[in-house]
């Protein structure tokens, strides 16, 4: 379960942490993880060449310490790979840091990757010689499939000031749908197609039933019947129905069981007799003051004649028209992007009104940059 990130330790370490959050954001964090912290024997990755850049690290505003009697942080293992766990249990490891310097050494903040990780130091001052242990926990009720987290520890060691630990595995829910994802593809419109869907539970239990199934799309149909091969579980069934229409769909077929629910994903796209050559248009970058035209097609590719009733842009910026290429079949698109329009980013969108009664309006996505954009 993706929730925002935790700042352990107390006092003024706590205050610490959160300053450092707010100072260096996401992109100090994943620079600290990605990058190779050397210094007093810890590497992360392959080594670097002597040419490389300085390693990322996080400044979390430790004392200083000169490197004449500094502290030494030697972390020996730093990944734990946890290997394939049924959700539920918390998986609970301990990471240890041991001070091999000369003088104390702080264990600061300790910051992890995402609220489902806890993480918490045995001890904040560590004297020569002695060893802090880091107990990181990982809930893993709302994890589902390859799983990384990280812990991030600050400490006063001059050429380690930050050291993170990475927890990895897999985990599975006590209640799999196989597959997890229903991926209907293209299909083209008026066409019924069904797949199939097996529920089964991870952990013997001679109970296990599955109570019902819901969806919200209407055009999406699900059902349940019994496995075939006597096992526990059950056989779901998604349908797309012939309604629905043109353009791409999704939805979340949610599965009640006697231990814990199911989710599955279904996605695809329904084509439709009219489609759009290309399916959306660029403009580039434009010069400031400059005009740009792009051209696009509508081509019908059904038996029966298209009549295009009309034809409008979202931005004042842009103008569309169109006009027939072979009436019914096909018809020339023209956008034009006005001169002297605002410098930035340029986007909107192109909607195409037709008298298809599966297809009464099509858009046409556009998108550009005029003049200096500057984000």
């Amino acid at each position: 379960m993706k929730r925002a990130s935790e700042y352990r330790g107390g006092g003024w370490l706590g205050r610490i942490a959160l300053a450092a959050a707010i100072a260096i954001g996401g992109a100090g964090l994943a620079a600290a993880q990605a990058g190779d912290l050397q210094g007093g024997g810890l590497t992360q990755g392959g080594a670097s060449s002597a040419a490389a850049s300085a390693p990322a690290t996080i400044d979390l505003g430790m004392p200083a310490a000169s490197d004449a009697g500094a502290p030494r942080a030697l972390a020996a293992a730093r990944t734990y790979d946890f290997g394939t766990v049924i959700g539920g249990k918390p998986v609970v490891h301990i990471f240890k840091i041991r001070n091999a310097g000369a003088a104390p050494l702080v264990i600061g903040a300790v910051i992890t990757s995402c609220g489902c990780t806890a993480a918490k130091p045995t001890k904040t001052n560590v004297a020569p010689g002695e060893t802090s242990a880091i107990t990181a926990s990982l809930d893993t009720r709302f994890e589902h499939g390859p799983t990384t987290r990280t812990i991030t520890v600050a400490t006063n060691d001059p050429k380690a000031p930050s050291i993170v630990f990475t927890l990895t595995g897999d985990i599975r829910q006590p209640v799999e749908a196989n597959p997890a994802d229903v991926d209907f593809g293209a299909v083209k419109h008026g066409t019924e197609i069904s797949r199939q869907v097996t529920i089964s539970p991870l952990v013997a239990d001679r109970n296990f039933k599955v109570i019902s199934v819901s969806n919200a799309n209407r055009n999406i149909q699900a059902g349940l019947a019994p496995r075939t091969d006597g096992k526990p579980g059950a056989i779901l069934t998604v349908t797309l129905l012939k309604t629905m229409p043109a353009g791409g769909f999704d939805d979340m077929v949610k599965i009640a069981t006697s231990r814990t629910p199911v989710e599955v994903t279904v996605f695809g796209v329904v084509r439709g007799d009219l489609a759009l050559r290309p399916v959306q248009v660029s403009f580039g970058v434009v010069r400031h003051h400059q005009g740009v035209v792009q051209y696009a097609r509508l081509i019908n590719t059904g038996a029966r004649p298209v009549k295009v009733i009309g034809v409008s842009s979202d931005n004042l910026g842009v103008a569309a028209a169109i006009k027939p290429i072979t009436p019914g079949k096909e018809y020339k698109i023209t956008i034009e992007l006005r001169p002297n329009s605002p410098d930035g980013a340029l986007r909107g969108r192109i909607a195409i009104q037709t008298d298809d009664p599966h297809q009464r309006t099509i858009i046409l996505p556009f998108y550009g940059i005029v003049g200096a954009f500057k984000g």
